[in-house]
């Protein structure tokens, strides 16, 4: 509705709804203007009639001047009539725009009887009519500001007032009434521009309310899709706007103190944040950290795993780096007792327990060798710590150091 003839046509068209700029929010807000303003409007009605009757009976003394007052007084009374019904109603949330359409319609029937005030006239034409054009226009200028969002109402009841005043310049028509013709027509058109320029104004408000509204439940979505409570506050405290996941988890977190700025409420966890903004207020933020959370405990756990590991695999190589040093020594004390060297008188029997020896603490050897080779690739099992703590115990005496392992290599040699 941003051309002239598109506005013409919203103006005279008979279904409105059908233009595109006029949808249910514009609709709903003629409708509640109009209830709203029908007490303002009988008003007005009744103090134009009142004053234009009298100041036109004082001037002519015309009797007839009564029945124009009682039309326009018994219209009045029926606009007092409207608003009083409706007064107590609630205020409703959508309409059909029936009533809107009943009432322009009446407008101009409304216009016809106020403007129609010469013909009751029967003194000089040319006065009557100047006398009715100034009250008539006067009329339509305050009920354009009373309606400024309803031109179809203002722009049928400027016709209908306009329509006999120009009925009256037919019939008593000469240079003068030309004149007035004239001056008359260019107060409509003023008019009828200062309603067009105010209809578009608040077509273009409309557009943007819905603008708004439209990147707002965009905005709504789109935080509650990213786990984000958002809500802004004015300076004085007061919600702004809020969207539906701060509506449910503020009750909740509001009562609990946030460890390290994250909360943990309703089975998640919420990173708490706050920001003033300048010329609004702040701006509160809960977003949910839960994945990060977890990911993060996750990563501390096996940390700790990690940890736990490579202290038992410490241990283990502690452990195990004894019991071979211990058949090691043994083997070579075994070995020293036999070389050419040795002054030890050694018998064969002595000389076959010595190998027997050398045998099952190579075979011990082996056997933690391969452990070793096994843990190390991630195939084997921790060793087997009772023996290790055995060798611990018995780490400053090599004697018990020596019998420890003598068992173990025993028990391992009947398993095999």
């Amino acid at each position: 509705m941003s051309e002239s003839h598109n506005f013409l046509r919203y103006v005279f068209m008979g279904k409105p709804q059908e233009d595109s700029a006029i949808g249910p929010r514009v609709i709903l807000q003629q409708h509640l203007d109009l209830t709203r303003a029908m007490q303002l409007m009988a008003t007005i009605t009744v103090f134009n009639t009142v004053i234009s009757g009298y100041v036109a009976y004082s001037m002519t003394g015309d009797p007839c001047v009564g029945i124009w007052s009682a039309t326009n007084l018994f219209m009045a009374a029926l606009m007092m009539f409207d608003y009083v019904r409706k007064s107590g109603r609630p205020v409703p949330k959508s309409v059909s725009g029936r009533y809107v359409a009943r009432s322009e319609t009446l407008s101009i029937f409304t216009g016809f009887l106020f403007g129609s005030l010469p013909l009751y006239l029967r003194s000089d034409p040319f006065d009557s009519l100047i006398f009715s054009s100034l009250f008539t226009v006067s009329m339509c200028a305050g009920l354009m500001c009373v309606l400024p969002r309803n031109p179809r109402l203002v722009m049928r009841y400027l016709f209908g007032s306009a329509l006999p005043l120009l009925v009256h310049v037919g019939l008593h028509f000469d240079d003068r009434m030309i004149a007035i013709a004239v001056a008359l027509s260019l107060l409509i058109f003023t008019i009828y521009f200062g309603a067009r320029a105010a209809f578009k104004l608040y077509l273009k408000q409309v557009e943007s309310v819905e603008q708004a509204t439209q990147l707002r439940e965009i905005l709504d979505v789109a935080l509650d899709g990213s786990g984000q409570a958002f809500a802004v506050r004015a300076k004085d405290g007061q919600v702004v706007f809020e969207n539906g996941l701060y509506t449910h988890v503020k009750p909740v977190l509001h009562n609990i103190e946030p460890s390290g700025g994250v909360v943990h409420a309703l089975d998640r966890y919420w990173q708490t944040a706050s920001y003033e903004v300048d010329r609004i207020g702040s701006v509160e933020i809960f977003t949910d950290v839960t994945s990060i959370e977890d990911a993060r405990q996750e990563a501390e756990s096996l940390r700790q795993e990690a940890d736990d590991a490579s202290h038992a695999k410490t241990r283990f190589l502690r452990s195990i780096t004894s019991e071979l040093l211990v058949p090691l020594r043994t083997i070579r004390m075994q070995a020293s007792m036999m070389d050419a060297g040795s002054r030890i008188p050694v018998t064969k029997a002595d000389m076959n327990r010595a190998a027997d020896q050398i045998r099952l603490l190579t075979e011990s050897l082996e056997g933690r060798v391969e452990q070793i080779i096994g843990y190390a690739s991630g195939d084997a099992i921790h060793a087997d710590l009772a023996a290790a703590e055995d060798l611990r115990e018995a780490d400053n005496n090599p004697v018990l150091k020596l019998e420890a392992f003598l068992r173990r290599g025993l028990r391992d040699t009947k398993a095999s």
